[in-house]
């Protein structure tokens, strides 16, 4: 009797740390007063690693197929930036996940193409730099 009580006073301790460790959602009125959830968690995508291809076109086109994962079951893919400096060019994929819910904790594996704007490239050699994997491709 004594250690059912003890096991029933130590899980309620243990649900109590846990619960603890977790903030309430964060949420925001409208101009009506109805609660709006928080907005999304936006956090860079997990890359693993990616593949580039030159397609022979005119003019040149050119995909980065990425692979990577995602850290929940509530993630997906936002959206992606492209940025540059000089020669080196930066794919940053964005993703958003609700802040407001509960998601199981899983890994989430994605394999998802991107065209890179490749109008204002003068032919030659480039780095590309997605999420701090780099690999070099030409351009012709």
């Amino acid at each position: 009797m004594i250690a059912r009580a003890l096991h029933l006073a130590l899980a309620a301790m243990l649900a109590t740390a846990v619960l603890a460790g977790c903030p309430a959602p964060e949420t925001s009125a409208n101009a009506d007063g109805a609660a709006n959830p928080s907005k999304p968690l936006l956090q860079l995508a997990g890359v693993e690693r990616f593949d580039i291809v030159v397609l022979e076109s005119q003019p040149v086109q050119v995909r980065v197929v990425v692979y990577g994962w995602m850290a929940d079951a509530c993630t997906t893919i936002r959206n992606f930036e492209q940025t540059r400096d000089d020669d080196v060019i930066f794919l940053r994929i964005i993703t958003s996940r609700p802040s407001d819910v509960m998601c199981a904790q899983v890994i989430k594996r994605f394999r998802e193409t991107f065209p890179l704007e490749t109008k204002d490239l003068a032919p030659g050699t480039y780095l590309l730099d997605v999420s701090g994997k780099t690999q070099e491709f030409t351009l012709p």
